[in-house]
């Protein structure tokens, strides 16, 4: 079993073949970082982004471009992975951090998932399980997966994502800019 190198070694470069590993390697880390920037503007700025929508719903269009960066990241991963099958533990991790994922859009739905509470909009508090256990499942379960693929993908991608992770969990731990409201609602 062999583990993902960090980054593409200088000698495996050399080559046509090893050049687009490169560039891929370097491709990929950079789509990695769209998700955290996208969270950050709109965790900070919620009312640019409601502005920005118009008549659509904030949550349900910061949904549909969480999805497509989520689609970005996949293929960037995928471009770089290695495919060794992985040992038996990094199915546990993707499945429990997929389990709380699910969970967590079962309990909050895709408003609750999306920013709601900054864009003005109810969402419950939820006391059950898994927020009776752990602050931010949502993001635990993305560490959980992100822990679970680096087998397979460059340790630096991951190490980045799980930085990202905590990163979002400091930013989203409170409301340093105020909520947005739509005063025509």
């Amino acid at each position: 079993m062999s583990r993902m190198p960090i980054m593409p070694m200088a000698s495996e470069m050399q080559s046509d073949s090893g050049y687009l590993t490169a560039v891929l390697w370097l491709l990929s880390f950079i789509v990695q970082t769209f998700p955290f920037i996208f969270y950050t503007s709109l965790w900070t700025y919620p009312g640019a982004w409601a502005r920005l929508c118009g008549s659509h719903d904030p949550c349900k269009t910061m949904g549909d471009v969480a999805h497509m960066f989520k689609a970005l990241q996949l293929v960037g991963f995928l471009s770089v992975a290695n495919w060794d099958f992985p040992p038996w533990f990094c199915f546990v991790l993707l499945a429990g951090g997929q389990f709380l994922n699910a969970k967590v859009y079962q309990l909050i739905g895709s408003t609750g998932v999306y920013y709601g509470v900054r864009f003005g909009k109810h969402v419950p508090w939820i006391s059950a399980f898994p927020y009776s256990v752990m602050r931010d499942p949502q993001y635990i379960g993305c560490m959980l997966t992100t822990v679970a693929i680096m087998w397979n993908t460059p340790t630096v991608h991951c190490v980045f994502l799980l930085i990202g992770y905590v990163y979002l969990m400091w930013l989203e731990s409170e409301e340093r800019t105020p909520r947005y409201i739509n005063k025509l609602r």
